[in-house]
Order: C-alpha cells, then structure tokens, then sequence
C-alpha cells in the first residue's frame, strides 16, 4: 500500500478556496455615551446644583460626536422611622418533678429590626451620628426600574450648562420634592444622549436630604490690599463653616471655593489675586460638608485689582559726610517689587529735587555734586515696577568737610 502525495494543482485550488473565505463583518462601533461617573449634588439655598463632566466619550472609547441632551432621572424616598418590634414568648410551667435548668446570663447585643430596600429606622441611624442620607439605599437596578425622567437639558439650555469641561444644573428643590410633608431623600442619576445613539447607562447615583438652609453671611465687604483681596463677613448663629467664591468678571458661574474657613473666621485674604483683573468674590454659609448645603448668593461684590499700593518706605537713612562727597545708605524698602529708588536733596537756596537721572537699585548712593562747607538735607523715596512711589523717608542733613 502506499499513499498518493496530492497534486500541485489540488494544493492550489485549496488555497485558492481559502483565500477567498470572509470573516463575519463586524458590528459597527457603538454611539453610546459612556456612563457619567462622577455626578455630584449639593444644596444652595433652595436650589439643589448638579454637575458632572461633560459626556465626549462612547461606550468604545471613540469621541462622541455630537452630545444631544442630558437627562436627570430622580428617586424621591420618605424615610419611616419605627421601634424595634418586641417578641414575647409565653413559657410553660416545668412537669412536676422537672427541674428547669438555668440558663446564665448574657448580655443582650442590640438589634436593628429588618427594613424595606429603601428604609432603615431612622432614630437607630441619627443616634450612630449618621446622615439621613444613609438611610436610603437603592442600587442600580432598582433605581432603573422605579426613577422618573425628571429634567432634560438640550440646545441653548444645555449649551448653556457649560462650564469649562464641566455641565453645572440649578434645579429648583420645590420641583424635585414629592407632595408630602414627611421627610424625603432624593436619589438622582444622570443619563447622556448621542445623535443616533442609545441612551448611556446610569451614572452613579447621588443621594441629597433637602434641609433648611442657612442664612448667608451679613455685612459683605471686599477690599484691595497690597497683599491680595481681603474679604470680610458677620458671623452668623447656625453655621458649621463659610466658602468663600471667586469668578472673573466676564464667567457666569463660581466654581470651587477658594477657601473654607471655620466657624469663628470672619475674614480671608485672597492672595493668589493677580492685577490687572476684575473678580467677583462671594461668602456662603455651610451647614452640612456631605453631602454640601450651603446658603444662598445673597451679595457678590465686584473689584477692579490694581496695582495702585506705593511699596514701602526705605528705613534707616544715613547721610556719610566725606572729602567734597555725601555717602547715602539705606536699608531697602520691604515690598517685592520695589524696582529702584529716587534721592532727593535740599541745597542752599534751592527745593527738594531728584539728584539721580536713573533709578538707584541698591541700596547706596554717592552724591559729589556737593560743595564743601555748605549744609544739604536728603530723603529717599521707594519705586516699584509700576510707577507708584512711596512716602517719603525720613530727612537726613549732613555738611560737606
């Protein structure tokens, strides 16, 4: 027996019948917006602000392009409160002749009783010192099967949403509450919508309890100084901390704040405050740090930031008299941006002048333009980048040997 090695022509046709085999076309890429991960909630006033970043990715990581709306889906959940149940058991009297046994004594562990999905006894969790945010629990699927779509942002509403990279919403609270006057956790997530694409999956869900929010600091006042801005504020009765905001002018909307002082702070200087700009700064009152509740914008207060500080006066001014010449020292003005110095002298029968034709940058001058025997008196004044001149030191006299 032997076996016949296939013909050069047969081989080829095998090729030639792979060659010619097509995989299954792929599916084309998916236009799903990628879920919002990171949506937040906090309280203002009565005013609860969402924001996000803003959705750029699909589902497969290419860039979506064109977002066509956000949509807010909300939960609202009433929190029962209720006493843990108690069970009696009736025990039968021991057969005669039987002994109970005793049993020793333990101590007993306290218990929650069970509760719903979406409620816990309200007063076991207040007394662990815990949110009442904490009492609702609700989980992706469930949130899916029971929230409302409650806002869409799309066109010029959502266009105007944008801040930076960022989708910032003001939701009123009266529309987001339920018509009850029990106690309501509102649970939110968020959805994005792509031209011709699906809707994206759920964002993370955030939780906010509606509180009575705080009243905004009184008596507002901003002022320049040449260290930065320093604002100022009355300290009010119920608040746990302040924020405090900056915008520039030409932005609508205050991002994160600048600073959080604590209760008993009634100032803040801005130091990172550049000249040459406009802000607008503003002071809330905080109630709750998580999630945030806050009080209202009640004042904003515009400042035009220039650099109109003379620096400080030069100190210590001392007049050297030597042969046909006058040797000024002086410590330096203590301002950063002291660029040079003007000396000035009082001749006989003469006014102060300026006696140097260019700035002096140390902090040592030497005057010849003196003649011997005759009385001259100095003072020197300080110069910074931007013209401003300080006050000026104090006199000095000295007479030529």
């Amino acid at each position: 027996m032997f076996c016949r090695r296939p013909s050069t022509l047969l081989l080829a046709l095998l090729a030639l019948a792979a060659c010619g085999r097509k995989e299954p076309p792929l599916p084309p890429p998916s236009k799903t917006p990628a879920p919002i991960m990171d949506l937040q909630v906090q309280q203002r006033g009565q005013e609860l602000l969402l924001q996000m970043t803003y959705p750029s990715v699909t589902l497969g990581g290419l860039p979506i392009e064109s977002l066509e709306a956000i949509e807010i889906w909300k939960l609202a959940r009433i929190i029962t409160s209720f006493d843990e149940p108690v069970s009696e058991e009736l025990e039968g009297e021991p057969a005669e002749g039987e002994i109970e046994a005793e049993e020793p004594e333990t101590p007993e562990e306290p218990t929650e009783p069970e509760a719903s999905l979406f409620s816990l006894p309200g007063m076991v969790a207040e007394d662990r010192g815990e949110s009442k945010e904490s009492l609702i629990t609700v989980g992706q699927q469930d949130f899916a099967a029971a929230a409302e779509l409650a806002w869409t942002l799309r066109g010029p509403e959502l266009d105007a949403a944008v801040v930076g990279n960022k989708l910032l919403m003001r939701i009123p609270i009266d529309e987001t509450l339920p018509d009850t006057t029990e106690d309501t956790v509102l649970v939110l997530g968020a959805r994005a919508l792509a031209s011709l694409g699906k809707p994206s999956p759920y964002s993370n869900l955030v939780k906010l309890f509606p509180r009575t929010p705080p009243a905004a600091p009184e008596d507002l006042v901003v002022e320049p100084t040449p260290q930065g801005i320093q604002v100022e504020w009355q300290e009010g009765e119920d608040e746990i901390e302040y924020r405090v905001y900056r915008r520039n002018a030409n932005v609508k909307d205050f991002g994160e704040p600048l600073a959080s002082p604590k209760r008993g702070t009634t100032s803040y200087v801005d130091t990172t405050a550049e000249f040459g700009r406009r802000y607008i700064y503003t002071v809330t009152s905080v109630v709750s740090k998580k999630p945030l509740v806050e009080s209202a914008i009640a004042a904003e207060h515009e400042v035009n930031y220039q650099d109109r500080f003379p620096p400080a006066i030069p100190r210590d001014v001392v007049a050297l008299p030597e042969t046909g010449r006058v040797r000024l020292l002086w410590k330096p003005s203590t301002s950063e941006d002291t660029e040079g110095y003007w000396i000035y002298r009082l001749a006989p029968g003469e006014s102060f002048r300026a006696i140097n034709e260019e700035l002096v940058v140390g902090s040592e001058f030497l005057d010849r333009d003196v003649i011997q025997g005759q009385l001259y008196r100095y003072y020197i004044l300080a110069v910074d980048g931007r013209g401003n001149q300080s006050q000026p030191s104090a006199e000095v006299e000295v007479r030529v040997p």
